[in-house]
Order: structure tokens, then C-alpha cells, then sequence
């Protein structure tokens, strides 16, 4: 699959992540994410088609899925590698993320913008009343 166009809009974040590779476990954080999966950046190349367990924390419950490394380039002495979740069930849990990185985005542009310092929940009850009805829907 490696360079087939995306199916998916990707939308930038700094959200953190863990991720296993058969038993090493690196902390990093996701440069983009979709629906159908993600790109994060590391120091060491990851070999197309390797099975790899994504973790992000700050989701609650956390995000807890398995996904095959789509893609691996190198970029400016390291390299982005991508994602794609094959669990259809896991889609849902993906749009959560989604979510939670507007809504991170969100708080960081309101501090930076305004000064104004707002927690993870007071950010999400904003942003929600705000923007979740632009947010596109989930296609069947």
C-alpha cells in the first residue's frame, strides 16, 4: 500500500502516543490522524507491513488498537511512518481522537490567542458547542 493516495482527511496534532513494536515501546506524539489511521515521526525506519500497537493516553478510555504500518519515508534525518487501523470497530474510537486533537488545538490556540487557560473539559464543552456540527460525519 505504500504511496496510495489517502481515503481519509488527516488533521494535524501534537497529541502523545505510545506505540509497541514487537516488545520495544516507544513515547512519542502523532503528527496526523485520520479515520482510517495515522502518521507519527521517529529516529528509525519500521518496516512496511509490521503489525504495531498504538496507545494514546489521554483519551478516556485510552485508545487501544492494532494497526499495520502502511508506509515508512524518510524526512529530515528521521522518518514518518503510517499507519492504517484494520478493525472496522476501531473507526469510532479513531473519530474520538479526531476529536480530542481539535479540541487540543483548540485550548493551545485560545492560550496562545487570548491568554485565556482552559482545562481539557471547559476546551471540550466549547469547541463541542461551537464546532461539533461542522465535524463531518462518519460515513456507513
Amino acid at each position: 500500500m505504500p504511496d496510495t493516495p489517502r481515503q481519509f482527511i488527516r488533521h494535524p496534532t501534537a497529541i502523545p502516543i505510545e506505540f509497541n513494536l514487537a516488545g520495544t515501546v516507544e513515547k512519542l506524539h502523532i503528527k496526523d490522524v485520520g479515520t482510517g489511521g495515522l502518521c507519527f515521526s521517529t529516529h528509525h525506519s519500521i518496516e512496511t507491513g509490521a503489525q504495531i500497537h498504538i496507545i494514546i493516553p489521554i483519551c478516556k478510555p485510552e485508545f487501544d488498537a492494532k494497526g499495520i504500518v502502511c508506509w515508512c519515508k524518510e524526512d529530515a534525518g528521521a522518518f514518518l511512518v503510517g499507519v492504517a487501523f484494520q478493525q472496522e470497530s476501531v473507526s469510532y474510537a479513531v473519530r474520538m481522537v479526531e476529536q480530542v486533537c481539535h479540541i487540543e488545538d483548540y485550548r493551545s490556540h485560545m492560550k496562545a490567542d487570548k491568554g485565556i487557560e482552559l482545562t481539557s473539559e471547559q476546551a471540550a464543552m466549547q469547541w463541542i458547542s461551537q464546532h461539533a456540527q461542522d465535524f463531518p460525519q462518519l460515513s456507513s
